[in-house]
């Protein structure tokens, strides 16, 4: 089990302006296709794209799928000399994503985050798996729209809920449900629309 420096993750997680949404997953550090699963609500499939190998490295790149959107582009780094035969025999195959492959070998292992970003399309972070026999230099980059996409479902269903629940408290008082109406929601008027 890894020890984190959670004060410093945090600071610097916040001198960058991340959103608590990316914070979560750029912090995560169990299987980011577990994770993405669980935000997307649908299976998050490995796509392995391209595999070369170069002076002993392994470049492995990958998108994680989620219905209709890629959402992670992952691009590794793997040495030959670095890790145990078992791990190059898995990743050779192309059948796993490299958290799966270090899960399923039940391998201790920590993770070293070296870089972290983000732009108005995007948010990534590089970080190296390590372990006995093992060590992963693994950058991933996440596309904003499929992110926003699931944020504004999740908005637009919370808000409906509630007006609903402003709607049922305010019973027949229109000034005080108008009033809550237009403090909540900024696009309210008295009509009703939002």
């Amino acid at each position: 089990m890894e020890e984190l420096d959670f004060q410093a993750l945090l600071d610097r997680f916040n001198a960058q302006g991340f959103e608590p949404w990316e914070r979560v997953i750029l912090g995560h550090f169990g299987t980011v296709q577990t994770l993405l699963s669980l935000i997307f609500n649908a299976p998050v499939v490995v796509k392995l794209i391209d595999q070369t190998e170069d002076d002993g490295v392994i470049i492995r790149q990958t998108h994680l799928v989620a219905g209709q959107y890629a959402v992670c582009y992952a691009t590794s780094h793997i040495g030959r000399s670095q890790n145990r035969a078992d791990i190059i025999g898995e990743v050779l195959a192309g059948k796993l994503g490299l958290g799966q492959i270090v899960a399923g070998l039940g391998m201790v292992n920590r993770r070293d985050l070296t870089n972290v970003g983000r732009n108005d399309y995007q948010f990534w972070r590089r970080y190296f798996l390590l372990g006995p026999g093992l060590r992963l230099e693994i950058t991933e980059v996440f596309p904003r729209e499929p992110f926003e996409a699931v944020g504004k479902s999740w908005s637009q269903r919370f808000a409906r809920q509630g007006i609903k629940k402003i709607n049922d408290q305010a019973g027949d008082d229109l000034a005080f449900r108008n009033l809550v109406m237009a403090h909540f929601f900024p696009n309210y008027d008295e009509k009703g629309a939002t």
